[in-house]
């Protein structure tokens, strides 16, 4: 198997008009095959992929790393696997996997469950095929297009001044607490949804919306939009629905959360409170 390099180059693109030497990931679901022997995601070269023996449903395109076009390829229910390896969950190679490749999964991932939910046209009822240029699932009897589906979300670290207000949802596991985050809904503005999402979560009113950045999140086909915002007024409030507990913390003494690795919400406590730490340090103006 090919070695992950953390320096590899991936362009996403739409058609495979260079043609070159093939290399390919393997997904079933939201699995994807690892190398049992270092643990990691397992990326098969041609020869590979010819004797592994596995019954494959599809190839999907999904760019070129390096001088290489890279494919993913979608496992039968019923397929064995090469010898030493396995399937395991997506979610369970977060920060163990290189940053380039994190951006491959999410890609694949996404665009296999994209066109197995985009078989059929929405307009007409009729069986959509692959267009030949745009990634897109296409209708011949009504010209409809199917784009693969992105969710904008934003995920938003409230402070005021040396405190951090951090939520538990009910579907965290343990104690983890996090940052707020919610939909864009039809016709809103981003800031018009940062300022919802919170007073509806936690009942604070809050101002100054400031991007961070942005995250692509794909369980399933998020776009998280990392925002810092300052507390206006208002009591925590948790809605009892999504949120269970939220808090307002110290950063000096904050409780466990994501880690900033493989977390935009992480990314965003560790921003702030770095911000907060070098005004401690002597001589800093």
């Amino acid at each position: 198997m090919k070695d992950l390099n953390p320096k590899s180059l991936f362009i996403p693109e739409n058609s495979d008009s260079r043609q070159a030497d093939k290399v390919y990931i393997v997904i079933k679901g939201d699995e994807l095959l690892i190398d049992n022997v270092n643990q990691n995601l397992a990326l098969l070269n041609a020869d590979q992929y010819k004797w592994s023996g596995m019954k494959i449903k599809r190839e999907y395109f999904i760019g070129y790393l390096d001088n290489y076009s890279l494919y993913a390829l979608e496992l039968e229910m019923n397929s064995p696997f090469m010898e030493e390896t396995s399937l395991r969950p997506f979610r369970s190679l977060l920060g163990i996997m290189p940053d380039n490749y994190f951006i491959i999964c999410s890609r694949s991932v996404q665009l296999v469950e994209w066109y197995n939910k985009s078989k059929f046209c929405g307009s007409c009822g009729l069986k959509t095929s692959l267009h030949g240029v745009e990634k897109a699932m296409y209708c011949k009897e009504c010209n409809n297009l199917i784009y693969p589906r992105i969710s904008p979300c934003v995920i938003t670290l409230v402070t005021n001044k040396e405190k951090l207000l951090l939520a538990h949802n009910k579907n965290f596991p343990s104690q983890i607490y996090s940052t707020l985050a919610g939909f864009i809904e039809v016709g809103e503005t981003v800031e018009e949804a940062i300022q919802r999402e919170i007073l509806e979560e936690v009942n604070i009113e809050v101002t100054n919306c400031t991007y961070f950045g942005s995250q692509s999140w794909p369980f399933p086909n998020q776009l998280m939009l990392g925002f810092h915002a300052e507390y206006v007024t208002g009591e925590i409030k948790p809605d009892g629905e999504e949120i269970d507990v939220a808090k307002w913390f110290h950063y000096k003494s904050l409780p466990q959360v994501p880690p900033g690795r493989i977390s935009i919400s992480g990314k965003l406590i560790e921003n702030y409170v770095n911000k907060l730490t070098k005004k401690d340090l002597p001589g800093f103006t």
